[in-house]
C-alpha cells in the first residue's frame, strides 16, 4: 500500500509521488526519489491518500528516507548548482536570447541538471542545450516557467488584499476565459480582472460554476414583461441577488426588482 506525497525538490520543482506506508513518512520528511530517470532529494509538503482520478503507476517514487549523509550530498550539489548557474547565464548572454534565468538544480545523483527561466516569447533554445550539454558534459534540461507559475513563485497581495491564491493554495492552473467574467456580471476594466501575473485572475473560475447555476433561472435580457403594473423590458440581470432591471414603457422609469416579482411575455 502507498501514502500520496507531494514533494518539493526546490523552490520551483515540484512533484507527486508515492511511497509505501512502511517508510512510515510524516510532513517535512526528507526523502530519495526517482523522477524523471534520475534520483533526487525532497522534502515531503503533504501526505495523503491517493486521489481516485491519479493512476499509481503514472506516480513518482520514493525510494526511501534521506539520511544525514544524502543532505550533506544535497548540500554540495546545491553549492555546484550555483556555478552552472553563472555559465548558463554567460551562455544565454552569447546567444542573446531574450531569458531570465530563473533557477538552477542539481539532482541529487548528479545526472541532470535543470535549468528554469522565463521568457516573454517561445525560444528554440535547442542550440543552448547543446552547447550546455558539451560544456557541462551533463544532461541538461532547459524549463520555461509560465507568468502564472512566476507569479506564485515571487509572490504578492491581490487587490483584494489577500495573498496570491497561486502562491499559496493553487496547485494547478484551470483555463480561464472573458465569458467567466461576463457570465459574473463584472467590469471587463483590465484593473478589475488582470492579475498580477498579467492574464486573467484565477478566482474568476471559483464561483464560475456557482453563477451558471444561478443563471439557468434568469430571464434573457431583451426580454418583454409586466412589473408593477406596467409594461417594460428586461435591460440588465444580476444572478446573485436574483434581480433584473427593467426600463417600463410608462415614463421610460428604470426599476430593479426580483425577478419574482415579474412576469414574462
Amino acid at each position: 500500500m502507498y501514502d500520496f506525497c507531494k514533494i518539493t525538490i526546490n523552490e520551483i520543482i515540484k512533484v507527486s509521488c508515492k511511497g509505501e506506508y512502511s517508510l512510515g513518512l510524516k510532513k517535512n520528511d526528507y526523502c530519495i526519489i526517482n523522477r524523471n530517470n534520475c534520483v533526487d532529494y525532497g522534502r515531503v509538503t503533504y501526505i495523503g491518500s491517493i486521489p481516485s482520478e491519479i493512476a499509481i503507476k503514472d506516480l513518482n517514487s520514493i525510494k526511501r528516507r534521506a539520511t544525514l549523509v544524502d543532505q550533506g550530498k544535497a548540500h554540495e550539489n546545491s553549492v555546484r548548482s550555483k556555478s552552472f548557474h553563472r555559465t548558463a547565464q554567460e551562455k544565454i548572454k552569447g546567444y542573446n536570447f531574450p531569458m531570465q534565468l530563473i533557477a538552477t538544480h542539481y539532482s541529487f545523483d548528479q545526472s541532470l541538471v535543470s535549468f528554469i527561466f522565463t521568457s516573454p516569447t517561445r525560444i528554440d533554445y535547442r542550440d543552448l542545450v547543446k552547447d550546455l550539454n558539451n560544456t557541462l558534459n551533463l544532461k541538461v534540461e532547459l524549463k520555461q516557467l509560465g507568468p502564472r507559475d512566476y507569479a506564485g513563485l515571487i509572490g504578492g497581495v491581490e487587490t483584494c488584499g489577500r495573498t496570491l491564491c497561486c502562491s499559496t493554495f493553487l496547485t494547478n492552473f484551470v483555463s480561464i476565459n472573458m465569458k467567466m467574467a461576463k457570465d459574473q456580471g463584472l467590469s471587463l476594466n483590465p484593473s478589475n480582472i488582470i492579475g498580477a501575473c498579467g492574464r486573467l485572475k484565477c478566482c474568476l473560475s471559483f464561483e464560475h460554476e456557482g453563477y451558471k447555476s444561478l443563471m439557468k433561472t434568469m430571464p434573457k435580457i431583451g426580454t418583454n414583461c409586466d412589473c408593477q403594473g406596467c409594461e417594460g423590458k428586461i435591460i440588465e440581470g444580476n444572478a446573485l441577488t436574483q434581480t433584473v432591471k427593467v426600463s417600463l414603457n410608462d415614463g421610460h422609469k428604470i426599476v430593479t426588482v426580483p425577478i419574482s416579482e415579474i412576469d414574462l411575455k
